[in-house]
């Protein structure tokens, strides 16, 4: 059940808040361009193929996040095709277990999942990460409600996103 009281924020906000408000400003005002991302379809693929033995997969949080994986000892799992954005895939799960939190689930930790590299990064919702994500939450509300979005600036990452074109062109 929605709650009217928080904003219709989800864990693809918060993470695209770590990585660059411009593409968070397209992204929270129906501008979404990952549709046409090579990128987000190999994510696609990699999300599809691995822990595919899993059997809790894929569960929704209030249509806000999709969890990929719940393990056998009640662990989330996000699954991520690298950790060259990990600040912003620590906050995204750390994010999906604040809104179990909120939903009365005591569940504080999680595993992001990078299976190309082999590699796993243990996640736990702190108090300090519960401050954090409250001020990301109203960060998010703050950027989407610009009337234009925020300036570009370029990064080493803007070659590989989806909002390239419209950033640069």
């Amino acid at each position: 059940m929605p709650n009217p009281n928080q904003p219709h924020i989800t864990g693809t906000a918060i993470n695209y808040l770590h990585i660059c408000t411009r593409k968070l400003w397209f992204y929270q005002n129906h501008l979404e361009m990952e549709h046409t991302s090579e990128y987000v379809d190999l994510g696609q693929l990699l999300h599809e193929e691995s822990y595919s033995r899993e059997k809790r997969r894929e569960w929704m949080i209030a249509d806000l996040v999709q969890i990929d994986f719940v393990d056998k000892h009640g662990i989330l799992h996000d699954i991520k095709s690298g950790p060259a954005m990990e600040t912003a895939h620590i906050m995204q799960l750390c994010y999906y277990l604040y809104l179990l939190k909120q939903r009365g689930v005591s569940n504080r930790k999680g595993v992001i999942n990078y299976p190309r590299q082999r590699q796993t990064t243990e996640v736990e919702l702190t108090q300090e990460r519960e401050i954090e994500l409250e001020m990301a939450i109203e960060k998010v509300s703050e950027i989407a409600a610009l009337p234009t979005p925020p300036h570009a600036e370029y990064m080493k990452i803007c070659k590989s996103c989806s909002y390239q074109e419209l950033c640069w062109s």
